[in-house]
């Protein structure tokens, strides 16, 4: 019996409910700067932090609207990843994202094992409203640089 060979095409379609006029939905990924410079991680573990942060919050809210709209346009998705300084600044962003009115803005705080030592966070899809903005601001977060 010879194998059979399938083909699979994917087509990616728009999600009518995002609004022409709306902000697109994105993912920000927080990662630690210390970890790379003075921990001497590589970028590939470092990238399986933001992989596994990023899969649990999509799991942690996949019945949310924002987020069910975000995987049905694979095509358009966007992530940023940005730093963050250390382990405290990593800490006071998930407590910023927590006590955020007038409810938290879910995230998960990846913390790798057996470590334990907390290593990014990755916010559920969003709209980047302003309690977001704010937040990052507050914690220092800037985009990933390679200097």
């Amino acid at each position: 019996m010879e194998p059979q060979t399938t083909s699979t095409t994917t087509t990616y379609n728009a999600v009518p409910s995002q609004a022409s006029n709306a902000e697109p939905l994105v993912m920000q990924i927080v990662v630690r700067r210390d970890l790379f410079d003075k921990e001497k991680w590589g970028v590939g573990p470092l990238m399986a932090q933001a992989a596994h942060a990023a899969t649990a919050v999509l799991h942690e809210t996949r019945e949310r609207q924002e987020t069910i709209d975000y995987l049905a346009d694979l095509g358009n998705m966007r992530k940023v990843v940005l730093q963050t300084s250390d382990i405290s600044t990593l800490q006071k962003l998930s407590a910023a994202l927590s006590d955020t009115d007038p409810s938290p803005i879910p995230h998960h705080v990846w913390t790798e094992q057996p470590e334990n030592t907390p290593t990014c966070i990755a916010l559920a899809p969003n709209r980047k409203e302003k309690s977001i903005r704010k937040a990052l601001d507050k914690s220092s977060c800037r985009l990933w640089k390679n200097d």
